[in-house]
């Protein structure tokens, strides 16, 4: 498990499923990531019960809550990107938990994650490139823009840490 100032992280659990769901079908919660807006609650439900089966082989896929309430916040990961030999990271809110430095917090405690007990020598971080918070975020947290490219046909930029 994984902590935070107001969080603590831990790998996803078939009991998170409904609360992922719920946060899946806000609005604009996949606005970026179009081969996954608009789909079924079974698409979903599949969806993670392949991620919980993957976490069991290679830990990639967190669920978050809040320390005070235990109120789910969202969900983070670092994980094999597609098809792709990129380990990329990312971050995936409740709407009422956007702007308020979460993603920052968490990402921050995932990349150390990353380079402490993974000892990953880069991670990726993969944006639509319209998303400019996700881009913002990134630069903050000291990737360097590394490629622009066409991923199961969205433009992405892709950025790269690398652990010196």
């Amino acid at each position: 498990m994984l902590y935070t100032d107001r969080t603590f992280i831990k790998p996803i659990h078939k009991l998170d499923i409904p609360e992922i769901i719920k946060m899946y079908n806000e609005p604009d919660s996949f606005k970026y990531v179009k081969q996954y807006e608009g789909k079924s609650d079974e698409f979903y439900t599949t969806f993670l019960e392949n991620k919980i089966a993957v976490n069991a082989k290679n830990l990639g896929f967190w669920s978050v809550r809040g320390k005070k309430n235990n109120e789910f916040i969202g969900t983070i990961n670092l994980n094999q990107f597609s098809d792709t030999a990129m380990t990329h990271i990312g971050c995936h809110l409740k709407r009422e938990f956007w702007n308020k430095g979460y993603a920052t917090e968490l990402l921050t405690e995932l990349l150390n994650y990353a380079v402490t007990e993974r000892k990953l020598k880069e991670v990726f971080g993969i944006t639509d490139e319209n998303n400019l918070v996700s881009k913002k975020l990134l630069k903050k947290l000291n990737f360097k823009e590394f490629e622009k490219r066409t991923i199961l046909e969205s433009k992405v930029v892709i950025y790269r840490y690398l652990n010196e």
